[in-house]
């Protein structure tokens, strides 16, 4: 009852109350309303008055609704969007949850420190941070709001002027957005050109407002900011383009991040070099206009940037230099093994839980030499810039952009093993730094080795007695039921020292070695020097990787780089295999060891006798009077004593390209690989140069050997230990041996293909009576080892 008498009162007072209102209406409103629009209808009384009116009220109306339609749907998010800031907001700071992790450092074999991976990708810059890059921050603001700091959410005179400048150009080419509607847009709409994304990111603008302060919302926009390349933030663009950290930039290298603002990808400076400078100069003149610069320090900041980047200008075509030229990783802060970081990371996860990993503050040490590391790095690098120079004068081939792309796909590989541990000491898996494929082509890229693969060869060889160090063999065409391969060079000299067919990579010899030491065991002594260790998880897959013919002489087999290293470190460590080795040991933030890579011991696949004498054999490639194929390289031993101070053997091989092959091309010329396998004392080096889509390069095998002498005389010169074994080597007289059934008289003219078809004897079994050879064009490669002066 007594809720019943309370309803009744409210009742009553809601009556009163609205009769009061309306006779209020009546006596106060109506009659000033009425005589209003008594004078609005005498207004209108000309149609075209009364039609725009209509329009106005209209288009009022409409906008009127959408306004508030898209402000209820900002009221939906608006919870959400306010936490998330001050999630944000934490994050700039590094508290709490949003702490930042510290880096998992990585040191090279001396402990010095060669990497420092996160944990968690992408750009954070800390207010700390964002308050020591007083460049890039004045940048920002000068360019991109330059009364940042006066107005509020939005800028009415920004609006007004972006206006007027549309106008004038009949066109819409700015868009009056303040920093802050800016940020609002990266991290709570996209980029549609819409009413509905500008009228949502115009009410959080005011709400972002509210809840940071202005250096908080600037240090947070430059975080969060697309800066192209894959790059999200500040930071990850400076590191990109300029391989240094934010705080580090000067007037001219902030300029051109700042410039990357509006369209990363227009202007890029990997896109359009020319474009990116002249958007740095507009952005520097805005620094001069801000008072920031002086006209003088403008003019120097941009000579000394050009310089330093060795950025090329000029009406023919506009060179980027240094700028991104290598890219870089969103992974790591500091890079200075790319590869060799790169593949920790890797394994890290293979070896520790991922929870420990995301808390950062590892410590992971390596068998990686930083100074080694570095002298592959440039060798490589070095070497596929020519290669990709050569690759684009070939424009009677092909138009000059598709060159481009072609060359663009260029790239090498350099990966040194300790021979007696099995350590790495340097690995290059590319000149561009990546995430993925500078790793994949030194453990997972499967190529054929060509000519390298011989030398091997004849340490199994001297090991099964079918020669020695002092054979004389005969170069004679070998003709195998149908499968008769040439040499390189068309020329047969009979017979010959051992050593001679090895420096000059004779293919007839190889083949002859290889059918006496059987397909069989060959292929079962390869598969013993490989095998895998207990954190592999990749297939061998030796039944496809090994060929069961002769062709296997000439370097038929799929070998990674690694696994060409492994096989030659078995001769340097006196016939025994080895495990590559790349982490030592991992400590967490405490010091506490976590884990630590086990030593392994390998077993004897061949005897150190075999093993010594082929290293002494490979000795010879570099010599003239063998015609080695890198005599080059000891002829200028010979004329420089400090030219490679030490003992030194190698093995060239190039494998080259068949027609059917190079006319996918554009016919180009040039080979499908290169390899050298180059060795001092206690350590063994692979190098490989090619495509990574298997278009035709230039240079062959020499190419390969010269980046490896680059690699050597910078890095090994005061750091190798003893000698190679030597053996005094004489030639004896030629006996009746099995060279002795060979049809001399055999056919030169096919071409030196490699063969895996079934005319060519497999295994150990008897000779197949089918003696039909095969279309070359048919056939996957061809191999050869020549210099530069002998190629096709």
């Amino acid at each position: 009852k007594r809720m019943r008498d309370k309803i009744r009162e409210l009742y009553l007072i809601v009556i009163k109350f609205l009769a009061a209102a309306i006779e209020g209406f009546r006596v106060n409103v109506w009659p000033v309303l009425r005589e209003k629009t008594e004078a609005l209808i005498v207004f209108l009384q000309p149609r075209w008055k009364r039609y725009t009116f209509l329009a106005v009220m209209t288009v009022t109306l409409l906008v009127g609704t959408y306004t508030a339609y898209v402000f209820i749907s900002y009221l939906f998010d608006r919870g959400e969007i306010i936490t998330d800031l001050e999630q944000q907001k934490e994050w700039l700071y590094g508290r709490g949850e949003s702490e930042r992790r510290p880096p998992i450092e990585i040191y090279d074999v001396n402990d010095r420190l060669i990497g420092q991976y996160l944990p968690i990708r992408g750009s954070h810059m800390t207010m700390r941070t964002c308050e020591a890059m007083t460049w890039l921050s004045q940048t920002t603001v000068a360019s991109e709001d330059r009364e940042f700091y006066e107005h509020g959410a939005i800028s009415v005179r920004g609006i007004a002027r972006a206006m007027l400048n549309n106008l004038l150009r009949f066109r819409f080419s700015e868009g009056g957005g303040t920093i802050t509607q800016q940020l609002a847009r990266n991290l709570y709409t996209d980029r549609s050109r819409t009413l509905y994304r500008k009228l949502y990111e115009t009410f959080v603008a005011f709400l972002i407002e509210d809840h940071l302060t202005k250096d908080e919302i600037l240090c947070l926009y430059m975080n969060k900011i697309y800066m192209g390349e894959g790059r999200i933030g500040a930071e990850e663009a400076s590191w990109f383009y300029f391989r240094k950290p934010p705080e580090q930039l000067d007037a001219a290298e902030a300029a051109m991040i700042v410039g990357l603002y509006p369209s990363p990808v227009a202007y890029s400076p990997l896109n359009n070099i020319d474009l990116s400078l002249r958007k740095q100069e507009l952005v520097l003149d805005g620094l001069v206009k801000a008072e920031l610069l002086t006209e003088a320090d403008r003019n120097l900041a941009l000579q000394r940037f050009l310089k330093r980047y060795d950025v090329h200008v000029s009406a023919d075509g506009s060179d980027a230099g240094e700028i991104g030229k290598y890219g870089a990783s969103r992974d790591f802060a500091l890079n200075l093994a790319p590869t060799a970081n790169e593949r920790v990371k890797e394994l890290l996860y293979d070896m520790l839980p991922e929870d420990e990993i995301r808390k950062g503050g590892l410590k992971i040490y390596t068998t990686i030499d930083y100074y080694r590391q570095r002298a592959a790095l440039a060798s490589v690098r070095s070497a596929v810039e020519g290669l990709r120079t050569e690759m684009q004068k070939q424009t009677d081939k092909v138009d000059a952009d598709t060159l481009a792309r072609l060359a663009r796909r260029i790239n090498g590989v350099i990966v040194s093993l300790d021979a007696y541990t099995g350590d790495i000491r340097a690995v290059v898996g590319g000149v561009r730094v990546t995430e993925g494929n500078m790793t994949h082509r030194v453990w997972r890229m499967r190529r054929q080795p060509g000519s390298t693969i011989k030398g091997f060869l004849y340490a199994v060889a001297m090991y099964e007695d079918v020669v020695d160090i002092n054979s004389i063999v005969d170069d004679t065409r070998p003709n195998y039921n149908g499968y008769s391969p040439r040499n390189w060079d068309g020329v047969y000299l009979g017979p010959i020292p051992l050593r001679k067919a090895l420096a000059h990579s004779i293919n007839s010899v190889a083949v002859h070695t290889l059918y006496e030491v059987g397909i069989r065991t060959f292929r079962r002594k390869i598969i013993e020097a490989l095998p895998q260790d207990a954190s592999a998880t990749d297939e061998l897959d030796w039944e496809n990787r090994l060929p069961t013919n002769l062709s296997l002489a000439l370097g038929s087999a799929e070998l990674t780089p690694l696994e060409l290293a492994r096989l030659y470190a078995v001769l340097g460590n006196q016939g025994r295999f080895v495990y590559p080795r790349l982490i030592t040991r991992i400590e967490d933030a405490s010091g506490d060891l976590l884990c630590c890579a086990k030593e392994d011991t390998g077993d004897t696949i061949l005897s150190d006798e075999a093993a010594n004498k082929a290293v002494a054999l490979m000795t010879y490639v570099f010599d003239d009077n063998e015609g080695g194929t890198a005599a080059f390289i000891g002829n200028r031993r010979k004329r420089d004593a400090g030219y490679l101070p030490f003992d030194v053997a190698g093995k060239t091989g190039t494998v080259q390209m068949v027609s059917s092959v190079r006319r996918k091309f554009h016919n180009l010329y040039g080979y499908h690989d290169a390899w050298f396998v180059g060795m001092v004392p206690g350590e063994v080096t692979v190098v490989w140069l090619g495509h990574d889509e298997g278009a035709p390069i230039s240079g062959g095998g020499t190419r390969a050997a010269t980046v490896w002498a680059a690699y050597a005389q910078s890095a090994l010169r005061g750091k190798v230990d003893g000698e190679f074994v030597h053996y005094d080597i004489e030639d004896e007289e030629k006996e009746d041996s099995w060279f002795d059934f060979f049809d001399e008289d055999s056919d030169n003219s096919d071409a030196n293909e490699i063969d895996n078809t079934d005319s060519n004897p497999t295994m150990d079994e008897p000779l197949p009576t089918d003696t039909n050879a095969n279309d070359p064009d048919d056939e996957p490669v061809m191999d050869s080892d020549s210099s530069d002066e002998n190629a096709d």
